[in-house]
C-alpha cells in the first residue's frame, strides 16, 4: 500500500546511515529493503543489522509482510492458519494464477479450498454470479468482482472469498483500459473492492493483480 517514494520518505533518517546502509528496490511483490553492515566480525555486523531492522519495523509497522526468504503467499497462509480460516477464489483475468501462487506453499490445503477460473460471462453466471449484475455493470467492474468473491465463498463453504476481474490484454474489452483490475474480498463481515490500474504486458498485469489480491487479503485478515 506504499509507494517506493513514500517508503523512502518514511525511512529518510535511516537511509543516510553510512554503516549499516539501507537501500530500497521496487519489485512485483512490494518494496524490498536491504540492510548491509560492515564490521570486524560477523556477529558485530549482525548486531548492526538487527538494530536497524528493528528501527525499520518500528517505522513501517504492519506494512512489512516478511523478512529474508518469506513470501507474500506464505504470509497470507500463516494468517489463515493462525485465525483458523479458509479461503476460496474466483478468477477471470488472472486465469488461475492466484491459486497457483497460493498452492506454492506446502500445506496450503489446510486453508485453501480452491479457485474457479471463470473467464467468460457464462462461466461466471454458472458459478453463481447474478446475470443481471453483469448486464447492468459489465463483467469487468467493481460490482462483479464483489459478486465473484461472494460466490466463491459460498460455493466452496469458505470463510473468505476473493474475486478478480480485469483487462490483461487489448483483445478483452473495448470500454476498459488495458491494465484495469477489480479485486473483491468477502470475509463474511464486510465486502471490500479495490480498483487499481497497472501498465505492462499481459503477464505483468496478471502478476500484479495476483500480488495485489494477496496484499489485500493480508490486510483483511489482519483486521479480523
Amino acid at each position: 500500500g506504499l509507494s517506493e517514494a513514500r517508503v523512502g520518505e518514511m525511512l529518510r533518517s535511516l537511509t543516510t546511515s553510512a554503516n549499516p546502509t539501507l537501500a530500497s528496490y521496487a519489485k512485483l511483490d512490494g518494496i524490498h529493503l536491504r540492510i548491509t553492515a560492515k564490521a570486524e566480525s560477523e556477529d558485530t555486523a549482525q548486531d548492526l543489522i538487527r538494530t536497524m531492522e528493528n528501527q525499520v519495523k518500528t517505522i513501517l509497522g504492519e506494512h512489512i509482510w516478511g523478512v529474508d526468504s518469506d513470501t507474500l503467499e506464505g504470509a497470507v497462509g500463516e494468517l489463515l492458519l493462525k485465525k483458523g480460516l479458509t479461503l476460496a477464489a474466483m478468477e477471470s483475468c488472472t486465469g488461475g494464477l492466484l491459486a497457483a501462487t497460493l498452492t506454492n506453499v506446502p500445506g496450503s490445503s489446510a486453508y485453501f479450498r480452491g479457485s474457479i477460473v471463470s473467464y467468460s460471462d457464462e462461466s461466471k453466471i454458472s458459478s453463481g454470479v447474478d446475470p443481471t449484475r453483469i448486464r447492468r455493470y459489465a463483467a469487468i467492474s467493481l460490482e462483479v468482482a464483489q459478486a465473484m468473491a461472494s460466490a466463491a465463498r459460498k460455493n466452496m463453504s469458505a470463510d473468505v472469498g476473493v474475486g478478480i476481474t480485469g483487462v490483461a490484454g487489448p483483445s478483452e474489452s473495448q470500454d476498459k483500459a488495458v491494465g484495469t483490475i477489480f479485486i473483491g474480498i468477502d470475509d463474511g463481515q464486510s465486502l471490500n473492492v479495490i480498483a487499481p490500474t497497472y501498465p505492462g504486458n499481459r503477464q505483468r498485469i496478471r502478476q500484479a493483480a495476483t500480488t495485489l489480491a494477496l496484499v489485500e487479503l493480508r490486510k483483511t485478515l489482519l483486521n479480523r
